[in-house]
């Protein structure tokens, strides 16, 4: 299942590496990231991550690090492939 989060971090020192690292250790694989500046007071950061674990889950430990401030859990989003059209063979 895909999580997308937007969190809001202050523009210390380490502050993304740190958010990152938690996401990596707690078990997330990160699929898409966009960083942007928030003015003076610190950054904007969406994400994607992929995991069978809960969502809310990883919104939970990251609203425990210091340089976050706040943590947006949008709607899981489960991406099912279809099998697809298979071609036809026909001999002539």
């Amino acid at each position: 299942m895909y999580h997308t989060l937007n969190i809001r971090l202050s523009a210390s020192e380490g502050a993304v590496i740190r958010t990152l690292g938690l996401i990596e250790r707690r078990g997330f694989s990160l699929g898409k990231c966009s960083i942007s500046e928030a003015g003076s007071d610190g950054r904007s950061m969406l994400l994607t991550v992929a995991s069978s674990r809960s969502g809310d889950l990883l919104k939970r430990q990251l609203e425990r690090l210091h340089d976050v401030h706040s943590v947006e859990l949008k709607p899981a989003v489960s991406i099912h492939k279809s099998p697809g059209i298979r071609p036809i063979n026909r001999r002539t």
